[in-house]
C-alpha cells in the first residue's frame, strides 16, 4: 500500500463556497438584465403612446383654418388618457401661408414632440375685396 492510499476525492468547503458565490452573482446579473429589459419595454411603450397621441392631435389641428387659434394645451382625457398632457406651439415661417406647428405630448416626465408645417387657408369673407370671379 502506498502512503496516499486513503485519498479523499470530494470538494473542499472553500470550493463549494466559491461556486455558490459565483452562481449567486450570475443569478443577480440575469435578474438585473431582465429588469432592465422590462424598464426599457415600458419606456418604449410610453414613447409609442405619446407619439401616437401627438400625431392624433396634429391631425385634429389640420381641420382648423388656423391652428394658432386653438388652445395652447390640454390633456387626452377624451381619448382615455387623462394623465397625458399636450402643449401646442405655432410659429410663423417665411411664408405667410405656412406655419410650423409643434405638439408635445407628456406623461410622468417622458415626452414626445412632433413638428410639421401646415398651410393656412385663405380667409373667405368681406375683409379684403371682391370675391373670386367677380369684377371689382
Amino acid at each position: 500500500m502506498s502512503r496516499h492510499g486513503n485519498v479523499n476525492r470530494g470538494f473542499t468547503l472553500i470550493e463549494v463556497l466559491v461556486t455558490t458565490v459565483l452562481v449567486g452573482l450570475a443569478v443577480v446579473g440575469v435578474l438585473t438584465a431582465i429588469r432592465a429589459v422590462g424598464v426599457t419595454e415600458t419606456r418604449v411603450q410610453t414613447a409609442d403612446l405619446l407619439q401616437r397621441l401627438a400625431a392624433e392631435k396634429l391631425n385634429d389641428l389640420r381641420l382648423l383654418p388656423d391652428p394658432g387659434q386653438a388652445a395652447a394645451g390640454g390633456d387626452f382625457a377624451d381619448r382615455g388618457y387623462p394623465d397625458v398632457t399636450w402643449e401646442l406651439a405655432v410659429e410663423q415661417t417665411d411664408s405667410d401661408a405656412l406655419v410650423r406647428v409643434t405638439v408635445t405630448a407628456s406623461r410622468a416626465g417622458a415626452s414626445q414632440e412632433l413638428t410639421t408645417l401646415m398651410y393656412l387657408r385663405p380667409s373667405t369673407g368681406a375683409a379684403g375685396g371682391a370675391p373670386e370671379g367677380t369684377a371689382p
